[in-house]
């Protein structure tokens, strides 16, 4: 990725090209990259090796903050559209809290999904693979 910077810096600072000309956005749009040089691309500046490979992927926030916050949010929709008490029933539960280090006390109105935090999500996703769900 750096050479893919450094061609598109060198075009902008020594040919006078625009961040958003066509020469320019050849090097970085395919990735989303910014022509920016931070301080590990100065520090491990050998081209062979990739520092994006240092960074570890946040699951916390990525998946459970992410992508399971739009499904269970989708799932709330089809019980609210649903006729019945399983939206009643999904508040009403009998998961008891395992600590401080796994799965703590839900809120009361679980399906208004109100001050929930990522640990909070977490914990559903965990009550809810490990529980089954009749619909």
């Amino acid at each position: 990725y750096r050479h893919k910077i450094k061609n598109a810096r060198k075009l902008m600072f020594k040919k006078g090209k625009r961040i958003n000309s066509r020469p320019v956005a050849k090097y970085l749009r395919r990735e989303s990259l910014n022509p920016t040089r931070n301080a590990f691309s100065e520090c491990l500046s050998d081209e062979a090796f990739n520092f994006f490979l240092l960074f570890i992927v946040d699951l916390l926030h990525e998946f459970e903050l992410g992508v399971w916050k739009a499904i269970f949010t989708h799932l709330m929709r089809i019980l609210h559209a649903a006729a019945g008490t399983i939206v009643q029933e999904l508040n009403w539960r009998h998961v008891p809290t395992f600590g401080r280090g796994t799965i703590r006390k839900f809120h009361k109105n679980v399906s208004a999904m109100k001050r929930l935090a990522a640990r909070d999500f977490e914990d559903l996703l965990q009550v809810c693979s490990s529980t089954e769900v009749y619909l």
